[in-house]
């Protein structure tokens, strides 16, 4: 398989879009309904304007914007129609509204906004691959806003939080001290998840319990999102192998794993080619 140009017929044959499970990420706590965005609502003509920086050409001031933490730009839009309109045609914006609104949501939902710009979640959601390992990375770590894969999501310590109490035992800081670093709320419905599945035993230790995928800490401010090309905006959700989903939990043939066309191609070539729904070794 390897150079060897993947169809899409293929790769729809050999391939499904979503897992029947549910990991209790932000993306399970309704957030249309906690956080509901009106970009794209109709929009009456600005009796007011933006004062001095109207009287920068629009493309300036959209680069500008662009740079706004996202707490900051999504007060700055309220402040009136013409704002509004502003910060509604900046072509970043527009593509994160457009293309995955629930990273927003979810980014403004946790209170992580004032760490994130605008600028730096676009270019998180036009980039395809984990941070961490290279695979395709079909989440946001919305903490740092990091793009990660599940697999790196609920191993790799990176992607862990810290509760307040735990990093002031653990590294002698105070509270003032942990306010300027990045931190986030959990939701009420993923705290009260979080009491039904941790279950184990907690060690005695000082680390925070970590059951990996088990562990609901892990995905307290993590969010499904696309990715998507900059000139086209195609948007791309990864898919899973058919191959792989009666497999072990081991890398390469992992079941939670996702891959584009391309990458699936080169998964081929190292797994073999798929019959009756198993990779077969030849």
């Amino acid at each position: 398989m390897e150079g060897r140009p993947l169809n899409m017929d293929l790769f729809d044959k050999l391939t499904f879009p979503r897992l029947n499970l549910k990991d209790n990420t932000l993306d399970d706590n309704d957030l249309a309904r906690r956080c509901p965005l009106d970009n794209g609502h109709a929009c009456n003509t600005p009796q007011q304007d933006l004062g001095a920086l109207d009287a920068l050409p629009l493309e300036l001031l959209q680069v500008l914007l662009a740079q706004l933490d996202l707490r900051t730009l999504t007060d700055f839009r309220r402040v009136n129609k013409r704002a509004l309109q502003v910060v509604d045609s900046i072509p970043g914006y527009k593509a994160i509204t457009t293309h995955a609104p629930n990273a927003l949501r979810g980014i403004l939902s946790i209170g992580t906004g004032r760490w994130i710009t605008c600028e730096t979640l676009h270019d998180k959601l036009c980039t395809v691959e984990c941070e961490t390992c290279g695979d395709f990375g079909g989440y946001i770590y919305a903490l740092t806003c990091k793009r990660v894969c599940f697999l790196c999501l609920s191993e790799h310590e990176a992607y862990l939080p810290v509760p307040f109490s735990l990093a002031r035992r653990k590294f002698g800081i105070n509270r003032q001290v942990l306010d300027t670093l990045p931190h986030f709320r959990s939701l009420p419905a993923q705290a009260r998840a979080s009491g039904r599945r941790n279950t184990i035993r907690r060690p005695r230790n000082d680390d925070p319990f970590d059951g990996q995928s088990g562990n609901p800490l892990r995905f307290m401010a993590i969010i499904q999102a696309p990715t998507f090309k900059r000139s086209s905006q195609e948007v791309e959700w990864g898919a899973y192998c058919v191959g792989c989903q009666r497999s072990s939990k081991q890398r390469p043939r992992h079941f939670r794993r996702r891959f584009t066309k391309e990458s699936f191609s080169e998964h081929l070539h190292e797994c073999g080619h798929i019959r009756d729904g198993v990779h077969q070794d030849d």
